[in-house]
């Protein structure tokens, strides 16, 4: 027997080996002294004490008795029978496993800090899958961190999968890994004990090499205006009409907080995804997650298929709170990530109202409230998530995007709406009653503002969109149907020029 290999187990196992050989090593023993015992009573070729009647095994291990081998497997399966418990803890009840175990029963057992020893033994040879030797299968996703330090590959989304495979505390640690990378590398199969898959070895991270590096933490990194404009106009397709008119009516800069406010049922969703493809044909350098919650199903197959170089995360209305929670926390963590790395990323959100009643549900009512009945974590995360927008002196940038229901009551729209009013450096407005009418976008054309446009565009162009705004607005400004007047006076300009900077001259 190797002594690497007996130092991995804890007191009890090894008393349970020295019984076998035939020695009984004292209470107060330490355990270097019982894995020396142990070894020399394997050299000198102990035998270990069977019952009257028991035949002996077929075939002896060269170097010492067949038993003691097989009562250190025994011992290793113990283990790893407390390893799976341990590793696969997600929705299984691994404590009661270990009291149905019949396993780690030395004399020593009665002693509550033997016990702890073995316990925290046991956690370090989680991280030990030396005992599997088929053949790794390979494996990608993103890293979920549990509370108690491991986690686990999500390989289907963003919510847990059979197919997940679980990443040990040390692994962790060793290369610095963070809620939301995404990793590559190969895993074992799940053992009979287990329910998930294994991570073996760590290929990359975030599409680099597997080593430890010095990247920033996304919270350290220094937030600044927007200095580059983010250009939605698609010349080659005369009908991205929502793309021109926000390109005129409230421009948006890179690492901006763009709210996209409207009563229900006011096109928002719509509006998104014209969004959505506007910067993927216009930004190449900008990576787009689109974030749609408490969909449809058919809306959410419509989404994906408009997505062509990003990745959407979505969620349909017959899943539940967590379920939504957990895809918008995950995703929000993988963007943070690719920011760490000096990437440039646009999050689309629909909508920070379905988000908000998700966490409501799935608070408990002991939390402060809002009038309403409206949890105070419901309102603080929402804002958290919609905060991480930003542009950052370091490199990289969030351009959040994300919809919210502005119905003024005492519920939960109307106090989310209330908490993020002045959140936004641009605003973009939706009316119901433009809506109604089949005009798209129904966009409110006087309440649609973006604060810092003079930050990123220069000031001849500013003074010269202002000026087109007046002459949207200007005749219908008094008139109760004035909002729907002015749309149509857009987009009726929009509809006769080829470009903006035709319509600009």
């Amino acid at each position: 027997m190797r002594r690497s290999t007996l130092q991995r187990k804890d007191r009890g196992e090894l008393n349970q080996i020295a019984a076998a050989l035939g020695a009984k090593p004292s209470s107060r023993a330490r355990k270097d002294e019982i894995i020396q015992l142990i070894i020399d009573l394997t050299a000198d070729g102990a035998r270990i004490s069977r019952p009257a009647g028991e035949s002996p095994p077929a075939e002896a291990a060269p170097g010492g008795s067949g038993e003691a081998d097989q009562g250190l497997q025994s011992a290793d399966n113990a283990g790893a029978s407390g390893r799976d418990g341990d590793q696969n803890g997600e929705g299984s009840a691994a404590g009661s496993r270990e009291e149905s175990r019949p396993a780690d029963r030395g004399e020593d057992e009665v002693d509550p800090g033997n016990r702890r020893r073995r316990r925290r033994n046991r956690d370090r040879d989680r991280d030990r899958d030396d005992s599997w030797d088929g053949d790794p299968v390979a494996v990608a996703g993103r890293l979920d961190l549990r509370d108690e330090g491991y986690g686990f590959l999500r390989v289907d989304g963003c919510l847990p999968n059979r197919n997940d495979a679980y990443v040990p505390v040390k692994t962790i640690r060793q290369y610095g890994l963070r809620r939301g990378d995404h990793l590559t590398g190969t895993s074992r199969p799940a053992n009979r004990a287990e329910k998930n898959p294994a991570l073996l070895t760590l290929e990359s991270i975030n599409g680099g090499p597997a080593e430890l590096s010095d990247r920033p933490q996304f919270e350290s990194l220094t937030p600044i205006h927007a200095v580059r404009r983010l250009t939605l106009e698609q010349p080659e397709d005369p009908d991205a009409i929502a793309a021109r008119l926000i390109d005129l009516v409230a421009p948006i800069g890179i690492g901006q907080r763009v709210l996209v406010t409207g009563p229900r049922r006011s096109g928002a969703s719509e509006l998104l995804t014209s969004l959505i493809t506007a910067i993927e044909t216009n930004e190449p350098d900008i990576f787009v997650m689109g974030l749609f919650l408490d969909q449809r199903p058919e809306d959410v197959t419509e989404v994906r298929r408009c997505v062509r170089n990003g990745d959407v995360a979505a969620t349909s209305f017959e899943q539940t709170p967590e379920e939504h929670v957990q895809t918008a926390e995950m995703t929000i963590e993988r963007v943070k990530r690719l920011v760490e790395s000096g990437r440039n990323v646009a999050v689309v959100l629909d909508s920070l109202t379905s988000l908000a009643q998700a966490y409501n549900a799935a608070l408990s009512n002991a939390g402060r409230a809002y009038s309403g009945n409206v949890e105070s974590g419901a309102v603080h995360m929402p804002k958290k998530l919609f905060g991480a927008g930003r542009n950052v002196s370091e490199s990289g940038s969030v351009t959040m995007i994300a919809s919210i229901v502005s119905d003024g009551s005492s519920s939960l729209p109307g106090v989310l709406s209330d908490e993020f009013v002045g959140t936004a450096n641009t605003e973009i407005r939706l009316d119901r009653w433009a809506a109604q009418l089949g005009l798209f976008p129904a966009i409110d054309l006087s309440a649609s503002v973006s604060r810092d446009e003079d930050r990123f565009i220069d000031a001849d162009e500013v003074q010269a969109l202002q000026d087109l705004r007046r002459s949207f607005t200007g005749d219908a400004e008094d008139d109760p149907g004035g909002v729907v007047k002015a749309l149509e006076t857009a987009l009726s300009k929009l509809r006769s020029t080829a470009s903006n900077a035709e319509l600009l001259r």
